[in-house]
């Protein structure tokens, strides 16, 4: 309630205010049915019009269709801001958070679906859900409080009605069933086999396995089909005797069966069963409202949960008294370092490495050594749980973001272009760069040529009249890294997925970009690092050899027995 209460500071007023028009919506409900039974036991003993009641009813009939207008455009409004204080919420959260969550798919499909149907799902139940279950509460238990007032014998039958069709609605609302189970376990099945079919369908093709592919793919929609059709029936087989006990016409036969029998008894009076025949149908409602309220809140439960599964991440806060930024060239240094990711082992332990300002450092290791980690700390993908992380002797928590971004720049085999035009990402890190400059990167980084190409040349928009093959988005990544021009460069093996061509384009390109830089590098081949000033050899999280290429083949240990297996290949 209160991360739900949060999420609509600024229009809590608005809510308030359309719940209570609601409430007063349910109450002149229920004061026109009893106001039109007044009337019509008037009409009958003594057989006069009772004008007052007749305006009165009629006022109440009128008043109440605009005051739910207006409660509707309250909550609306509301809902609306909600969805958008959420999403900016979400991208105010998301920015602070540390980079290396980002890495992880699943959290990244959170981070859509929060922005996308949760925030939506919240908008719903603020301008829809909340009001609406008010109303029906109100009256239906105003409906009650009138009934067992006027004549609570004739409201015994009711009130066991109602009592009965509650409980076994919230019986049906419990926990999950067996039909239920089947029908999750079938959906996810459904799923995989769907996912299957359209990411291998390549594969499945080449290696001829279409037929034992659909095959799976129609036995996962029949067993969706059988599954979503036994929880269908499981339900309204549970909910029959609710819903039957609750509806309308049921309601009234209990009134019309128990109040003829109570009047013929002489236990009630005749014109009692006007204000029953009335409200009696609005008494069924409860039996619906109470339900509905708690789906609505166990899906309001559900979405706030995803959502704060994002904003429980922990946020990088910027220092409070940052530092001054250092000037070029700049040095770095990881005094004594140590992360661990939270499961397992740490990832890197306690390593100490100082790279002299305009050096490159190469990182080597098997797979899991910790390579990707330590880099990744440089740019506060993550902070180091023990140690400090310095460019120029500054600590990098002590300095603000945009001074950090400005004094490291990136490269890595992920390359991620946006659905902009080709200048507009090269200039991606200085949008005041001029086209001459970004014109200078893009022949510095081998991909002005492939440029002009292009229908529009630099204005080709990625994904619209530009398609780049992953070479040639790795050459636009480095002339976007040249205008940005930072004094510290990272590449997280930049040529890993290219071919022998692009490779050697790539490294032409890098060899540009690295001139005069303080690097920090990983490779997936050694032959591309052997020149480095010194190699860094990670094993389990730790330094385990460090040195020239020269040195360390004379030394015949880690290094030199990758380096033969290398060559071997």
């Amino acid at each position: 309630m209160r991360h739900l209460w949060s999420i609509v500071r600024g229009s809590r007023a608005l809510v308030v205010v359309a719940c209570a028009l609601q409430a007063m919506c349910g109450a002149l409900t229920v004061g026109a049915m009893v106001t039109v039974a007044g009337v019509v036991t008037r009409l009958i003993d003594p057989g006069e019009v009772h004008w007052p009641l007749v305006w009165t009813a009629v006022a109440a009939l009128v008043a109440t269709p605009l005051i739910h207008a207006a409660s509707f455009a309250m909550s609306f409004t509301a809902g609306r801001r909600a969805e958008q204080r959420l999403r900016v919420d979400l991208a105010d959260h998301v920015s602070r958070v540390p980079l290396g969550w980002f890495t992880d798919g699943a959290a990244t499909a959170r981070l859509g679906k929060a922005a996308g149907p949760d925030a939506a799902g919240v908008n719903g139940v603020v301008s829809e859900v909340a009001p609406m279950v008010v109303r029906y509460l109100t009256t239906s238990g105003l409906a009650l409080v009138v009934l067992v007032l006027s004549a609570p014998i004739l409201a015994a039958p009711v009130l066991v009605a109602v009592v009965a069709a509650t409980t076994i609605q919230m019986r049906r609302m419990g926990g999950a069933t067996a039909a239920d189970a089947d029908y999750e376990a079938a959906l996810e099945r459904l799923s995989a086999r769907s996912l299957e079919l359209v990411q291998g369908i390549e594969v499945v093709k080449i290696y001829g396995d279409v037929d034992a592919s659909s095959d799976r793919f129609r036995s996962a929609v029949d067993g969706f089909g059988r599954a979503y059709t036994r929880r269908e029936a499981d339900q309204q087989r549970r909910g029959l005797a609710g819903e039957a006990l609750a509806s309308w016409n049921s309601v009234l036969a209990i009134v019309v069966v128990s109040g003829a029998l109570l009047v013929w008894g002489g236990a009630a009076d005749p014109t009692d069963l006007i204000v029953f025949l009335l409200l009696a149908w609005t008494v069924s409602r409860s039996v619906f409202a109470v339900p509905t309220a708690l789906a609505a809140w166990r899906r309001t439960l559900l979405l706030l949960r995803a959502i704060g599964a994002i904003t429980d991440v922990r946020r990088l806060e910027p220092p409070s008294s940052p530092a001054p930024a250092p000037a070029a060239p700049v040095s770095v240094e990881f005094e004594s370092v140590s992360f661990c990711y939270g499961r397992g082992g740490p990832a890197v332990r306690n390593i100490s490495l100082r790279l002299p300002a305009g050096s490159t450092t190469a990182l080597v290791g098997r797979s899991g050594s910790g390579k990707s980690t330590l880099v990744r700390l440089l740019p506060r993908f993550w902070d180091p749980e023990e140690g400090r992380v310095l460019l120029g002797g500054v600590d990098v928590r002590d300095l603000t973001p945009d001074d950090l971004y400005r004094i490291v720049g990136f490269v890595f085999q992920d390359v991620q272009l946006l659905r902009r035009s080709i200048a507009d990402n090269i200039a991606l890190a200085r949008p005041t760069a001029r086209f001459a400059e970004i014109e200078a990167a893009a022949r510095a980084a081998g991909i002005h040529d492939r440029i002009l190409t292009l229908p529009r040349g630099y204005d080709s928009v990625i994904g619209d009249d530009a398609a780049l093959s992953g070479g040639e988005a790795q050459r636009v990544s480095i002339a976007r890294a040249l205008v940005a021009d930072a004094p510290v460069m990272v590449l997280d093996e930049p040529t890993s997925a290219a071919d022998p061509e692009s490779e050697a384009g790539i490294l032409c390109a890098l060899d540009v970009l690295t001139r005069g830089r303080t690097v920090l590098t990983i490779a997936h081949r050694l032959a591309t690092i052997a020149a480095a000033d010194r190699i860094v050899v990670l094993d389990d999280g730790a330094v385990v050899e460090s040195g020239t290429h020269d040195e360390l083949v004379a030394a015949d240990g880690v290094y030199a027995d990758m380096w033969r297996r290398e060559a071997r290949c």
